[in-house]
């Protein structure tokens, strides 16, 4: 999709959004038109909350704890499955390993069983030694919003769950070091950069520092919401140009009426469909696929998207490097 045809899909999507929600969240607003048209599709309010009361049906008797947001998140979600009430049945059962691991019955626990993996009771425990770990090195960052990456993070049984959190901590206090505002969205970072590897790594670390500073240099503002995507443009090997190509993007959004006033949500937005594009061009050319790299916006984008502008920590990592 050209950066024209995106633009108008996103401006349809944008209003569609608006009409049916009234636009009384403007969060809420962006997130649904931005992830239909990343989707290449057509939102349809009516469909969705078909979905959403399906979903309500079948976890009223759980302990399944849904906000709105939420519900809308797992409703996009399914919606992609073939079977409907088998991917609804799994979702329940991960909710309840979670639960026995002794995590808090929060949505973002919720959020945190779409990341972990099938009848595996293991992972669930080695989440939360990670999540009890961090909890003990960063006590005042460390929160339920935190559940969902922790149960990502902690997906290979080869991990050891005190070995990644001390790396965590170790890029959190650097990236601080490289002036960087603390808070939980730079511990979201720290978190990302863990993905392909749980050993402290150096030049990732100054990637990152990187990659800002270059943003910056085009007169970009860098706003905290936007660590985490520094994360994920470093594990990508953004280069020079696709920075130059998203900066292009960027003056392009705002100047858009629709994201004109926010212009935090635009840098967003242009990150994505930089990265989206890579994505498809390696699989026209038939490469291997960068296949986490979607996974990962998901994570960077529940902070943004489920949580808002300013969360209260981290609640959406393809291994493409492989």
């Amino acid at each position: 999709m050209s950066d024209e045809q995106f633009i108008k899909a996103f401006i349809d999507n944008y209003h569609r959004v608006f009409n049916y929600t009234g636009g009384q969240d403007p969060q809420l607003t962006m997130f649904l038109a931005s992830t239909y048209t990343f989707s290449k599709k057509e939102f349809s309010g009516v469909i969705l909350q078909k979905i959403i009361d399906e979903i309500e049906e079948k976890t009223k008797s759980s302990s399944v704890r849904l906000d709105l947001k939420m519900k809308y998140k797992l409703a996009i979600q399914f919606s992609q499955q073939n079977n409907m009430d088998e991917t609804i049945q799994s979702f329940i059962k991960k909710n309840q390993l979670l639960k026995e691991a002794k995590f808090k019955n929060t949505h973002h626990r919720a959020l945190g069983a779409l990341f972990l993996q099938e009848d595996d009771r293991e992972h669930a425990i080695r989440a939360k030694q990670l999540f009890d770990e961090l909890n003990r090195q960063q006590r005042i960052l460390t929160s339920n919003e935190d559940v969902p990456f922790v149960v990502y993070l902690s997906s290979d049984m080869n991990e050891q769950p005190k070995a990644q959190a001390d790396t965590i901590v170790k890029y959190y206090n650097e990236l601080r070091e490289n002036h960087f505002t603390m808070g939980n969205p730079l511990q979201g970072l720290a978190q990302i950069l863990t993905v392909y590897s749980s050993d402290y790594n150096e030049v990732l670390l100054q990637y990152v520092v990187q990659l800002r500073e270059e943003l910056l240099k085009r007169d970009i503002k860098v706003k905290r919401i936007h660590y985490p995507y520094l994360g994920v443009l470093a594990l990508a090997a953004t280069n020079e140009s696709k920075v130059d190509a998203i900066v292009s993007l960027h003056h392009q959004f705002i100047e858009i009426k629709e994201l004109k006033s926010n212009k935090s949500y635009a840098l967003i937005i242009a990150i994505k469909k930089v990265i989206q594009d890579v994505l498809e061009i390696q699989e026209l050319i038939e490469m291997t696929p960068l296949s986490d790299l979607t996974g990962l916006l998901d994570i960077a984008d529940i902070l943004v998207d489920l949580v808002g502008f300013l969360p209260p920590g981290l609640s959406d990592v393809v291994d493409f490097l492989n």
